[in-house]
């Protein structure tokens, strides 16, 4: 990794009981790139270069590119099975951003991605149907003996159709590790959170009042007890924090990546 003393990398171990090997993750979030494409107009390539040098200066120094190849990088370095991208990984979902963003992907090896709220919208939509043939507020991923299940909540509620297909896994016999934007706002985030976020804290977590349609199934299915979930990873928030449902299944909140931060998780019997 190019500059390693810019970046700060949080390690947990994630034990499941039964798995009969090692998974290593890599989970990355919020790097809120601005690539200027020329595909935008100049409206939206000026609103992308002032975005730009907004995170920069409140980041590590370095560009939202720049420490995005670096972390995926690093993650090739440490032999990770899987690069997780949980959203805001644009700053706006714009035409270029999106085409640019895809193509980011497609050089970062093996990984699972789900929208935030920055990048969710149409063309986002468009490219992940045509390239998986799947809908893309809802998909499930195999990495070896658990399923990977990424959710767009990105928009603060979430669809019947998610409700209906996370059930499905959920009350299956695979252990379930889900990605989503957007955190559950347990007892223990609320008020971490809320000394740093102040009135805002709603708009931040789901299961707050303001939330869409369906969030409050969405919360009491992910806090159900005897699911198979085992494992929730959010970002949104910019600071790293781990706190644990109901159920006491952990949820790991990651730091953004345009400040140089991601989460390598190592999962085992």
């Amino acid at each position: 990794m190019n500059n390693p003393d810019k970046y700060k990398i949080e390690n947990d171990t994630l034990v499941i009981r039964g798995l009969k090997r090692r998974y290593r993750i890599m989970h990355i979030t919020d790097s809120h790139i601005c690539f200027q494409s020329e595909l935008d107009d100049e409206t939206i390539r000026e609103k992308d270069r002032r975005t730009a040098e907004k995170w920069t200066s409140v980041g590590n120094g370095l560009s939202q590119l720049e420490n995005f190849q670096n972390l995926v990088e690093y993650g090739h370095e440490i032999g990770c099975d899987l690069i997780v991208f949980s959203g805001d990984i644009v700053d706006r979902p714009s035409k270029g951003n999106v085409h640019e963003m895809f193509g980011l992907f497609e050089t970062a090896g093996e990984c699972f991605v789900v929208p935030g709220n920055h990048d969710t919208g149409k063309e986002f939509y468009r490219i992940v149907e045509e390239k998986t043939n799947v809908t893309p507020n809802i998909r499930v991923r195999e990495l070896g003996e658990l399923l990977l299940v990424g959710v767009d909540d990105g928009p603060r509620s979430v669809s019947d159709r998610i409700i209906s297909e996370l059930k499905k896994v959920l009350y299956g016999d695979r252990p379930v590790v889900l990605v989503h934007h957007i955190p559950i706002g347990t007892e223990t985030l609320r008020s971490y959170a809320g000394r740093i976020l102040k009135d805002s804290l709603p708009y931040y977590l789901l299961g707050m009042t303001g939330n869409g349609s369906n969030v409050e199934e969405y919360y009491g299915l992910l806090n159900e007890k005897g699911t198979a979930l085992r494992a929730v990873l959010a970002g949104h928030l910019h600071f790293p924090h781990t706190d644990y449902l109901e159920n006491g299944v952990p949820q790991y909140i990651t730091g953004a990546a345009l400040s140089g931060r991601a989460r390598v998780i190592d999962v085992h019997g």
